[in-house]
């Protein structure tokens, strides 16, 4: 082989191991905790307001529960329909994207405490630590939809 083809492949190799580098981070990114467990069930009727068709429609019930590491962030989101979170171990905090647009307080959110998410609320939920916590999480979204649970939206402010 010669110089130069060795010098092609090598660059390709690097840009390859680049490339998986990125995605890796990437993907470590948009999922920011370790899921413990996921129940799914369908309700066979729900009317999602405006993130649904207009009129009920069959919808998944899902209950999570995962732990996300102190530095751990799920990026900004909402979701179509009402969500349950408790925090069961350890501190979270959550905030939220205001009526007027713009980023509202850093709720801190400890152990053996419960918040709402209203459907179509813009937020982000960090862990800060100094310590692991144990989520405790249930919402419902249209079946098949293919959001899935959340939507993931542009960060409004940091």
């Amino acid at each position: 082989m010669n110089n130069t083809k060795k010098h092609d492949m090598s660059k390709t190799m690097m840009r390859t191991g680049l490339a998986l580098c990125v995605m890796a981070t990437l993907a470590g990114t948009a999922v920011a905790f370790s899921t413990l467990f996921t129940v799914q069930g369908t309700v066979a009727s729900y009317d999602f307001g405006s993130f649904g068709p207009g009129h009920p429609v069959p919808g998944t019930v899902e209950i999570q529960a995962f732990t996300m590491k102190p530095g751990d962030v799920i990026p900004w989101h909402y979701h179509k329909g009402l969500s349950y979170v408790i925090v069961a171990r350890g501190a979270v905090t959550e905030q939220e994207l205001t009526e007027q647009n713009t980023c509202g307080p850093i709720m801190p959110e400890g152990p053996a405490s419960a918040f709402v998410e209203p459907p179509g609320k813009k937020h982000t939920v960090a862990n800060p630590g100094p310590g692991a916590a144990i989520i405790y999480w249930a919402t419902v979204y249209p079946q098949g939809d293919p959001d899935g649970d959340a939507v993931f939206v542009n960060p409004p402010c940091n």
